[in-house]
Formats: C-alpha cells, sequence, structure tokens
C-alpha cells in the first residue's frame, strides 16, 4: 500500500514521515494555501533527507507549466502532482522533462473525463471535492471507482483510514490534514500513527 503524506513544511516533520514508512512526501506550491512552500524551502528539505528512498512530490494547482517545471527543477523533486483541473499537455510536458506524474480529480470529474487520459503514465489520485478541506470523499457506488491502481486523498486521518481502505481498496493513500495538530502544522505522532494504521492489516 503506498503511503504519501503530503503539505510538509519543515525538515523535522518530513524526517518523521520518511523514518515512519512513509513511500512519498508532498510540497504544496501555492501561494493561496497554508501549506505552501517556495522552491528554496523544498531543495533545503529534499536535500536534508539525503539518499533515503522516498518519493519526493511538488503539488501544485492552476499554476503555468513553465512555472511548475521551474520550481519542480528548483526544488529537487521527482514527481509533479496536478491538482487543479490543468490540461493535458501539461502532464506531457511534465512526463517528457523526465518527471513522474500524479493526476488528482474528484470522483465525479473522473467519471466525466477518464477516457480523456493522457499517454504519460499518470497515476490516478481521488480526493474530495474541495480540496486540502479534510473531507471524505463521498462514493455512492463502489462500481463508479477505477479498475486501474489509484490513490485515495481527502478527508483521511489514523482514526478512519484502515475503515476507508476495506471498503474502497484503494491502492495509496495521501493525507494532509489529518495529520495535522493546526492548519499547516504537522503533528510528528498522528504521522506515526497514520503510516501505522494502513500498515497493520
Amino acid at each position: 500500500m503506498f503511503v504519501k503524506i503530503c503539505g510538509l513544511r519543515d525538515i523535522e516533520a518530513a524526517r518523521v514521515a520518511v523514518e515512519a514508512g512513509a513511500d512519498a512526501i508532498g510540497f504544496v506550491y501555492h501561494p493561496a494555501s497554508p501549506r505552501h512552500v517556495g522552491p528554496e524551502q523544498i531543495r533545503s528539505m529534499v536535500g536534508a533527507l539525503g539518499d533515503v528512498p522516498v518519493e519526493t512530490v511538488l503539488v501544485v494547482r492552476g499554476r503555468e507549466i513553465g512555472e511548475v517545471l521551474d520550481v519542480a527543477r528548483a526544488g529537487g523533486v521527482r514527481t509533479i502532482q496536478f491538482h487543479g483541473g490543468e490540461p493535458d499537455s501539461d502532464l506531457l510536458a511534465a512526463a517528457e522533462a523526465g518527471f513522474g506524474v500524479i493526476r488528482a480529480r474528484s470522483l465525479a470529474e473522473h467519471l466525466a473525463e477518464h477516457d480523456a487520459e493522457p499517454a504519460t503514465g499518470a497515476r490516478l489520485m481521488l480526493d474530495a471535492p474541495e480540496p486540502g478541506a479534510g473531507r471524505l470523499m463521498h462514493v455512492p457506488d463502489r462500481a463508479q471507482l477505477p479498475g486501474t491502481p489509484w490513490i485515495l486523498a481527502g478527508g483521511l486521518n489514523p482514526g478512519n483510514v484502515r475503515a476507508q481502505i476495506e471498503n474502497l481498496h484503494p491502492h495509496g493513500v495521501d493525507v494532509s490534514s489529518g495529520v495535522e495538530s493546526a492548519r499547516g502544522v504537522k503533528d510528528h505522532e498522528k504521522i506515526r500513527q497514520f503510516v501505522a494504521a494502513v500498515r497493520t492489516p
């Protein structure tokens, strides 16, 4: 089960996520977000982690692709996660530039547009309609869920992630607000509890 801890803003929380067993850590580049970090902060965190085998992800929303690629390169990340309905051409540009690609969508967006996925090898993340709001994704019919690997996000926390995994059967999970003590402030113990809850059958 793939586990991503997102919205990290300091090296201490990043280290806790890695030591707890997270497969990926995410950095939000979106000035309107309380979790926003610039490329220099991202590079500092990525550099401080050294050669640990963790995927580093730049999370963007509604930014021009040239800016996104500049920030990703400056930050030293491996993957770009698009979270704002960006066009297929942006995902293709990121893949052609050598980055892994994640496309985040609501379930409704996925059902309306899943046939239009670009040939980028992009991984699919399904999130609640309001990303970062801490609300669970509503799934009226599990038959609507993808038949291919996908990542679940939205409203997850240490207390509900195991039930959501057993109910929806995603191939990965992503958390941000669910492991915070205050908006934008990661709680180290909650990070550990979240990863443990995912890893414990």
